[in-house]
This record gives structure tokens, C-alpha cells and sequence, in this order.
């Protein structure tokens, strides 16, 4: 009896458990690239005007279902889930079961759907004529006949249902009344994105020819925003470039069409993370004026030294690795001496391809004030080490773990690299010759 009874409390509470799952699940269609249907999906939250991944999902592949349960850390909130550029806003609370049918820009929700979904899901049923000029293979041949006319119909039907949304949950309300204005804006420059265009300014929608005549980017909300910094940067280029036909580098006209002054550095700081620039010294340089607040001083001061790292002249940033016995050794421990580090992996050929140039070169310079370190961006140190001793490789070799100072403040993203330092530690070569280039060993002998 008291089995029966146990049995019969875990099983209650196992269904009472599984009845407060949430639960995002449906099918989900795109093409990046126009190549292949994506293989998968993310949930994400909005973070400093763009988007973090929470969670992957991955697709079916016979029908490109998916199912992912929601944890209540995000419950309550707006995420959104989807891939790229195509992302769909959800609002879950505990026990929600929401289903997705999105396929090409269109998107239903179904299932449970509440009063916060309820307004997406009408909302994508309004602006849907407009997004097939976006994210279908047909609308995008045929958005110069009917992109303009089309746009200009939808203004007033998204004015009128976005003030008129009430859902009773106050917060919600206020945001989403500045998130669907300016994704009908980011919808709205979609095809100029994508390389429509017109031979007159009469020729443009009067929805973008007012756009540009009043956005100044001066609502600090936009970086609220999922697609914030894209927006901005989106707007900005089809402004000068296919409305006003002007030329040069979008990053030296950018500033100054940003009015508020925090969101400008924001926006500035985040190019630079996206390394968006021509030149860093020279963009760090014209654009650290703009900093506002401390942190924003203090990110653009690393953005600085980093910069100046990679100029001719520029001081160079320790770093300190292991060798094999495990002795830790600094670069500021060769001070006085001319250093080549060369940066390699024991899976990378062309790096492997050099070792024997790079070890005539060595043997050249013996008793010359000059220093050779090889630091392996290798994960597997006995793979590294055993290497390193068959081969009976000279020079001095230290083990990174692909981490640390010369992966994160170098910005090493490419091997085999060379980077010569000269005897005071100011940068003489970012990216040097290769050791099987006879003009390296000429470079280094001048600076000896």
C-alpha cells in the first residue's frame, strides 16, 4: 500500500513537473546565401545593441522541425529566437507550450499563445508583404516593381496597430512600441541593402526619403534594440551611398550622423570589436574624441594600445608562456635584444613548411643579439612537445594553449605568423617576412 501510494505521489509530481516545461518547438525555413536551408536555429537575448546566443537548436533534417525547452531564467522577458538576420521576438512564462511556423521571412504562432505573442504574431501578418522583398528568392527579383508602392501602403496600418497595443503588461507595452517602428525601419531598408536601387531620389519610396531627412539617431533606445548597431549602420550606408551616391569609407562619416553622444561611442566601440575599419591607429585616433563615459574611455585606452601594437614603432604587450620544463618566460625578459616570435601549430603545414628556413636562419645568427621564440598555438601539449623534440627543433619554444596575450591582445587569427621586435620592444614587423624569404634575415641584421 504505502509503495502504491509512494509510487503514485512521484508520479504526480513527475506530471505536475513535465505541466511546467516551456517549450518553444515548430519548423523553421531559411536559406543563407540562398544556397542551403540552415541547419540550425538560436535562441538569444538582446545585449549593447546586438544579439547573444543562448542556446543552439538544432534543425530536423527531414523537415527542419525543432523543439528546445526554455529555462526560466528566460521567461518573462522578450528573447528571440531564429538564425542571421531573420530572428522572431517570443514572450514565454512558465508552462507555455509556443509553436513557431516560420518559413522565409513569414512567420505564425500558434499553440499558446499570449497576449505579448499574440502582437507579434499579428504584427508579421501586417509587415509580411513587405518582408518578401527581404527574404524570398521571388521578392528579391521583384522588389524594383512593386518594392516602393508597397512600403509606402504599410506606414499607416503599422502606425495605427502599434498604437493601439494594450496587453495589459505595462513594460512590455512601452517596449515593443519602440522595438516595431524601427524593425518596420530595418525591414524598410532591406532590398536597398541588398543592391536595389533607383536613378533618381524621386524614384524612392517617400517612407525613405523621409527616413533620412529626420533620423539622426538620437533615441538612446535604438541600442536597446536587437539589431541596434546594424540599424545604424544599415541606414547610414544606403544614406550616403545609394540615396546621396557618395563615395569613400562608410567608418569616416559615421560619427557625426549619430547625434546622441552615448550611443555614438557605443556604436564606435562596437565597430571596433567587429574590427570594421580600414585602419585601426588611424580610426582609434579620429574617433577616441568621442568617448563619454569611463568605461568607454577605459574600452577605447585597449583599442589604443592595440592599434599602436600593430604599427611600425608601437610599443609591444608582454605576453608570458611556459616552455617544457614549465619555466614561464616574459617577452620583457629580452629586453635588449632583437625578438622573432613565430607563431605555429603542429597541424598547420605551411607553418611546418618553414621550420627548416626558420632553423638555417637561427644557426646564421648564433652569438648575434637576437632571439628566436616559437610559441605553439597547439591545445594538446604532449602533441606539441613530442614534436618539438624529434624534430630537435632549435630556438626557444613555449606552449600557449591557443590563450593568453598573444591570441587575445595580438589578435593572432591566421598561422604561421612572424612578428620582429626590436632590442627597446617597439614593434618593427605586425606581420614579417617568412624565414624562406631571405629579406627577413636582412631586416633583422638592421635592427641588431
Amino acid at each position: 500500500m504505502k509503495k502504491t501510494v509512494l509510487s503514485a505521489l512521484l508520479l504526480a509530481f513527475s506530471a505536475a513537473g513535465w505541466a511546467q516545461q516551456t517549450i518553444i518547438k515548430g519548423i523553421f525555413l531559411k536559406e543563407p546565401s540562398n544556397v542551403v536551408n540552415t541547419s540550425e536555429i538560436y535562441l538569444l537575448k538582446q545585449e549593447n545593441g546586438g544579439m547573444v546566443p543562448l542556446t543552439m537548436i538544432p534543425l530536423a533534417r527531414h523537415d527542419h522541425s525543432f523543439s528546445v525547452q526554455v529555462p526560466d531564467s528566460d521567461l518573462n522577458v522578450i528573447r528571440y529566437i531564429g538564425f542571421s538576420d531573420e530572428l522572431y521576438p517570443v514572450y514565454l512564462r512558465k508552462g507555455d507550450t509556443l509553436t513557431l511556423d516560420a518559413s522565409y521571412g513569414d512567420i505564425t504562432y500558434s499553440g499558446k499563445v499570449n497576449a505579448e505573442n499574440k502582437v507579434f504574431n499579428d504584427w508579421y501578418k501586417i509587415v509580411s508583404p513587405l518582408r518578401k522583398y527581404i527574404y524570398t528568392k521571388e521578392g528579391t527579383k521583384r522588389a524594383s516593381d512593386h518594392y516602393a508602392k508597397t512600403l509606402d501602403s504599410l506606414v499607416k496600418p503599422t502606425e495605427t496597430f502599434v498604437s493601439s497595443i494594450k496587453t495589459g503588461n505595462a513594460k512590455f507595452d512601452s517596449y515593443v512600441k519602440v522595438l516595431l517602428p524601427y524593425s518596420f525601419r530595418y525591414d524598410a531598408l532591406g532590398p536597398l541593402l541588398q543592391g536595389l536601387g533607383y536613378a533618381k531620389r524621386e524614384e524612392f519610396p517617400a517612407f525613405i526619403t523621409n527616413l533620412f531627412k529626420t533620423e539622426n539617431f538620437s533615441n538612446q533606445q535604438i541600442w536597446t534594440l536587437p539589431f541596434g548597431y546594424i540599424y545604424i549602420q544599415g541606414a547610414a550606408f544606403v544614406k550616403h551611398y545609394t540615396y546621396n551616391m557618395e563615395s569613400g569609407f562608410l567608418e569616416d562619416v559615421i560619427a557625426a550622423d549619430i547625434a546622441n553622444p552615448t550611443m555614438r561611442a557605443d556604436y564606435l566601440l562596437t565597430l571596433l570589436q567587429h574590427q570594421e575599419y580600414q585602419n585601426m591607429a588611424k580610426f582609434v585616433n579620429k574617433n577616441k574624441q568621442y568617448m563619454v563615459t569611463e568605461p568607454q574611455k577605459k574600452a577605447m585606452k585597449i583599442f589604443e594600445k592595440k592599434a599602436m601594437l600593430k604599427e611600425v614603432g608601437g610599443e609591444s604587450i608582454d605576453f608570458a608562456y611556459p616552455d617544457m620544463t614549465g619555466k614561464v618566460h616574459h617577452l620583457k625578459d629580452f629586453r635588449g635584444k632583437v625578438v622573432l616570435v613565430d607563431l605555429w601549430a603542429t597541424w598547420c603545414k605551411p607553418c611546418l613548411a618553414e621550420q627548416p628556413a626558420l632553423e638555417e636562419l637561427e644557426k646564421s645568427m648564433e652569438g648575434k643579439n637576437v632571439v628566436f621564440i616559437s610559441i605553439s598555438i597547439d591545445t594538446e601539449k604532449d602533441k606539441w612537445k613530442n614534436m618539438v623534440e624529434a624534430k630537435k627543433l632549435s630556438g626557444l619554444h613555449l606552449f600557449s594553449n591557443n590563450q593568453g596575450s598573444m591570441i587575445q591582445d595580438y589578435e593572432v587569427t591566421q598561422i604561421p605568423r612572424f612578428i620582429l621586435i626590436d632590442k627597446d620592444g617597439k614593434m618593427v614587423s605586425y606581420d614579417a617576412i617568412r624565414p624562406s624569404d631571405p629579406k627577413l634575415k636582412e631586416l633583422i641584421e638592421s635592427k641588431i
